[in-house]
């Protein structure tokens, strides 16, 4: 079963770039508009709802329609945090499962993903009709929901929610530090990272923390 259950988020946690949406905003001229976020946090409208008013925004902004190709070109400058592999490949080697559970797009989670060798990973997928991308998606990782994906994932393969390491980096992923066992925030986190048990700069910073924390917990039982 392993040591434990790393989940790592994807965007600005084990990417360059804080944001994938907020990269399509930029490529596509429009404007990422903190106005349905906040609907979207008060139940006004849901996260696939939410999905099709971005799309819109940059289809509409771009003033043509945007190709499969052309979304792939927008993000693929975003790369691999330089850490990443290496802390990804010890956790592995000493027992740990890891996987990646993001709101981001398939076009970068499913890429960041393959270069880890990270196979249990969630997240959303545009729409497209045949090559054109279109209003929507398939919603896998709801924001307000990846504490509800993490229990079930962690149910799944027999670990208990105080057995769980969540490392995220935005004000979303608080509900998650509230009921894991063990939360580390990315810097640069916001309000997250008054609310993590821990804050690192670097991801190797990781290392010893699920270590410490682990072997406490084995200590216990």
């Amino acid at each position: 079963m392993g040591k434990g259950l790393i989940v790592f988020d994807c965007d600005g946690v084990l990417t360059t770039a804080k944001s994938s949406w907020a990269v399509l905003h930029e490529y596509f001229g429009s404007r990422d508009n903190r106005l349905f976020a906040d609907y979207y946090r008060r139940g006004i409208i849901t996260y696939e709802e939410w999905m099709k008013i971005d799309v819109a925004l940059m289809i509409h902004s771009y003033g043509k329609p945007i190709r499969r190709q052309d979304v792939e070109r927008a993000v693929s400058w975003i790369g691999v945090r330089e850490e990443a592999p290496g802390v990804v490949s010890r956790l592995m080697r000493e027992g740990y499962v890891v996987a990646v559970v993001s709101s981001g797009i398939g076009e970068v989670v499913g890429r960041v993903c393959s270069r880890l060798g990270i196979s249990l990973c969630y997240y959303n997928e545009l729409r497209y009709e045949g090559d054109e991308l279109v209003p929507g998606g398939l919603v896998r990782v709801p924001l307000m929901e990846k504490h509800r994906v993490i229990a079930e994932l962690a149910g799944k393969l027999g670990f208990d929610l105080r057995e769980v390491t969540y490392v995220g980096d935005d004000v979303w992923d608080i509900d998650i530090f509230n009921v894991v066992g063990n939360s580390v925030a990315v810097k640069p986190c916001g309000e997250a990272c008054s609310r993590a048990r821990w804050v690192v700069e670097d991801l190797t910073e990781i290392l010893p923390i699920v270590e410490k924390y682990y072997s406490i917990m084995r200590e216990k039982r």
